[in-house]
């Protein structure tokens, strides 16, 4: 529809449109074999139009050390593109300055147009985004629509601002132009600049600029930034050609407008009051009648920041909590702006927040405060952010506080040096709000979960008497065999480790029997389970007993026992684990049984390197005790 509406206005020819030379050129720099030395000839048939892209390739490209002093520079440093586009932008205005539309200020709408030309190009290049000599074509012609329905339909349109400027009129002007033309200015702009060539990007940013919110580009990428650079220079131009408190309240909004984009408040005055020179150069370069304007520092002292804290700011991003839980928030900015800004998104979002101006201050503010995560900028006066980071982690009482370092972009290659200092993670600037709602949920849930392990140690603490006990309950059940009582293979195994270390310290003697009961499955076969498990017991017992204090008698597993003999030489041992053998043989079992054992004995010597090549020796000696026909006692 938006374009039908637009087809029927060109075909009437009743748009602003480039006129005569520059009508040729423009029509030049369209042919694909066209080159730079044809269209450099072209422009220098004309004299005034030559000086004048002179003048502005060197605005343009003020960046550069070797002034461009001819056209033939001018084409190549700036590009056909631009070249273009530059005057296509010089020849609409030199043919628009005046009109029939009596309520629309043709001179205001160049003034307006050409500083939020100047101050689209100078922001971009501050956020060091690339292509500010084309951003200035879309501050140029970014509300070129205005004029464009001014031209075709005079009477109309005047009648349409008559009502927006009326001052009981609740009349939007977007309404009240899609009611009469079927499309607004903003749509009709994008409309011309696709039909001029300009790339897409800048026809979307044309679209929304005036309002980024009703977009649907994701935050941060390169359109969103382009349509956001334009928004400020809108607000900018605007405030700038204000007057009185409106102009105060304005510039007041400009500034946190400006710092959700990353221009924080000394970089951003910098590049307005660069701007306004450049604008009062260049009206006079375009013809442009340009009101007397102070430099927007003094605008800013004027309108003072304290407005700031009274302002709603509704057009603050927000950030969705996927918890809530809360946080106390330490904010660490010395850019007053952006402080606020972030102050006021995180407020919306739920969270408790302070700021403090650099990290000196920040450190005051921890004891009193108590802050479960601090966001705080790298480049600050007295104290940067990693220094603070630095001095955070070396006290011991806040070293779990989560802490984010809030890095430029240009500075993302070091954020190594963030980590090294303790951070726990990084946030770009501008900050993008989405990023930050998922930093938080993380650091939420994280608190969250540090809360709740602060509560059960303080249970824990409570019940301490408690569970030591059952602990230790817990802890002897785990070393004993729940059958003969013993204890089991794991604490014979740590037994033993401890023992053979103290004898390699001491140079004492140490010796262990392996014990098996003989025949032992064929009682299980013959009895059953419930037999087994009482000629286990029996065994059990009678070793414990028969053996010495210092000995202990641990159940190894299956129908296999293990005795550890500290202090005890080979002959000793043997002698030990003879009169054990000699007791269970002598001592009737369950069902008056008759139960034997076998026995392997060894002895810490120099051809043993650790306790488990003893217990392989017993084991072996062992193996030979029952080869040899059980019920028996094998030694070497």
């Amino acid at each position: 529809m938006v374009n039908a509406e637009f087809e029927v206005l060109k075909a009437k020819d009743h748009l602003p449109s480039p006129k005569g030379m520059a009508l040729k050129i423009i029509q030049l720099t369209l042919k694909e074999d066209v080159t730079i030395q044809e269209v450099a000839h072209a422009i220098k048939t004309d004299p005034a139009l030559s000086g004048r892209l002179i003048k502005m390739a060197n605005v343009l490209m003020s960046y550069q050390t070797r002034p461009i002093v001819s056209i033939t520079d001018v084409v190549m440093s700036l590009g056909l593109s631009i070249v273009r586009n530059v005057v296509l932008g010089m020849s609409l205005v030199d043919s628009s300055r005046d009109g029939l539309c009596r309520k629309f200020d043709y001179q205001n709408f160049w003034s307006k147009s050409l500083l939020m030309a100047i101050a689209a190009k100078n922001f971009l290049e501050g956020r060091r985004l690339g292509a500010a000599e084309e951003m200035f074509i879309l501050g140029l012609l970014g509300q070129v629509g205005s004029l464009g329905l001014a031209t075709a339909f005079p009477k109309e349109y005047s009648l349409i601002l008559e009502k927006v400027g009326a001052v009981d009129s609740d009349a939007t002007l977007i309404d009240l132009e899609r009611a009469e033309f079927g499309l607004d200015h903003n749509q009709l702009t994008k409309e011309m600049l696709a039909d001029w060539g300009l790339p897409q990007i800048f026809q979307i940013a044309a679209l929304h600029h005036e309002n980024p919110a009703l977009s649907g580009l994701a935050e941060g990428n390169r359109h969103w930034h382009i349509m956001n650079i334009l928004h400020v220079a809108n607000h900018f131009s605007t405030a700038c050609l204000s007057h009185g408190q409106q102009q105060h309240k304005m510039v007041s909004k400009l500034i946190m407008t400006a710092a959700r984009q990353g221009l924080e408040a000394d970089v951003f005055t910098e590049l307005a009051d660069k701007t306004v020179q450049e604008w009062r150069e260049l009206s006079k370069l375009f013809g442009i009648r340009s009101a007397e304007i102070p430099l927007f520092n003094h605008i800013l002292q004027a309108a003072s920041l304290a407005e700031l804290d009274k302002l709603d700011d509704d057009g603050a991003p927000e950030i969705s909590l996927e918890t809530c839980y809360a946080l106390r928030i330490l904010l660490v900015e010395d850019d007053y702006a952006t402080a606020m800004v972030l102050k006021r998104l995180l407020t919306k979002a739920g969270h408790t927040v302070v700021t403090a101006i650099d990290g000196i201050e920040a450190l005051t503010m921890l004891d009193k405060f108590m802050p479960q995560l601090i966001i705080t900028d790298w480049h600050m006066p007295k104290m940067n952010g990693i220094e603070f980071c630095k001095a955070l982690r070396f006290n011991e009482l806040w070293r779990n506080v989560h802490v984010y370092v809030m890095v430029a972009q240009d500075n993302l290659s070091r954020t190594g040096e963030i980590f090294e200092a303790g951070a726990t993670d990084y946030l770009p600037k501008p900050v993008n709000s989405k990023v930050l709602g998922a930093r938080l949920s993380v650091t939420q849930r994280m608190v969250q979960l540090q809360g709740d392990r602060e509560d059960e140690h303080q249970q824990l603490r409570t019940v301490a008497a408690q569970l030591a006990a059952s602990n230790h309950r817990l802890q002897q059940m785990a070393l004993t065999d729940v059958l003969t009582e013993l204890p089991n293979r794991r604490h014979a195994n740590d037994y033993l480790e401890q023992q053979w270390a103290m004898a390699e310290r001491s140079d004492r003697p140490l010796s262990c029997m392996s014990i098996d009961v003989d025949f032992f499955k064929k009682v299980n076969d013959t009895y059953g389970h419930k037999v087994g498990d009482d000629v286990l017991k029996h065994v059990a017992k009678i070793l414990r007993s028969s053996a010495r204090k210092q000995d202990m008698v641990c159940r190894y597993g299956g129908e296999e026992f293990l005795v550890i003999c500290p202090d005890a030489q080979l002959d000793q041992a043997y002698q030990y684990a003879e009169r054990l053998r000699q007791n269970v043989a002598e001592e009737n079992g369950p069902l008056n049984l008759t139960v034997t054992v076998s026995i392997g004995v060894a002895s810490k010597a120099p051809a043993l390197l650790n306790a488990e090549m003893l217990l392989q020796l017993a084991d072996k000696r062992l193996y030979i005790a029952k080869e040899m026909g059980r019920n028996r006692t094998v030694g070497n």
